[in-house]
């Protein structure tokens, strides 16, 4: 049996709007990710779909509830031993990408697994950005390449990482339906090595290749699905 390695049990997540105003944008929400398993969170807008990755990705404290990440709770530790868990054993791919626009598309994706201690060879670069089909030039500016190439540098980058968990936000907006399901294929092979994988997506076609699918709807769990399809995706 696979060990959980995130936990989540009756997590509720509240928002000031106000003073004195609460939203309530989760509400008792409880279930396990095992190691390895490609879990996909899909819902209406406003369900509370980034919220929930965020809140169990170690970005965001419930309100109340516990949340577990390898059988610890990531948000009792200090600031410097959460920045070590997050840089060391957790990749996050951000909708807004996230990239640093200083650098050159080269070093935002070698830059995080360098920190890692992580010798990346050119090689292992050009194999990636090839898989992916990054047509940029990778010595210019960030800035330079169009939002779907930044969204593959971001991509590639925490690929490159190599985190036992990645986190997804969104990670194929920018892409065209081709390239959605050529990272789609990458990242089913990252399962098959042992890596876990939690994806917020709007795009229930990539969402029914996953492992499994929490349906979300208005901050409540909706349906747990095994072995998603479009038919039992929807919402």
């Amino acid at each position: 049996m696979h060990q959980s390695v995130i936990s989540m049990t009756h997590l509720k997540k509240e928002i000031e709007l106000a003073k004195n105003k609460q939203l309530l944008v989760l509400d008792d929400l409880s279930f396990d990710v095992k190691k390895g398993e490609f879990i996909s969170i899909v819902g209406p807008s406003g369900s509370g779909k980034t919220t929930l990755l965020y809140c169990i990705s170690s970005l965001l404290p419930p309100t109340t509830g516990t949340v577990l990440i390898n059988g610890q709770n990531p948000y009792g530790w200090n600031a410097t031993k959460l920045a070590t868990f997050r840089r060391k054993e957790i990749g996050f791919i951000f909708q807004h990408f996230q990239l640093i626009p200083a650098l050159t598309a080269y070093d935002n994706l070698v830059l995080p697994g360098t920190l890692n201690g992580h010798r990346i060879k050119p090689a292992t670069v050009a194999t990636l950005t090839k898989r992916l089909e990054l047509k940029a030039e990778l010595h210019q500016s960030i800035d330079a390449l169009s939002g779907g190439e930044q969204q593959k540098v971001a991509i590639g980058r925490t690929i490159l990482a190599d985190p036992d968990i990645i986190f997804l936000d969104e990670p194929t907006s920018a892409l065209d339906t081709h390239s959605r399901l050529l990272v789609m294929t990458i990242l089913q092979e990252l399962v098959t090595t042992g890596k876990t994988i939690v994806m917020v997506t709007h795009d229930l076609t990539l969402a029914s290749q996953s492992s499994r699918a929490i349906v979300l709807k208005d901050g409540h769990i909706q349906k747990i699905v095994e072995a998603p399809t479009l038919e039992t995706l929807i919402f």
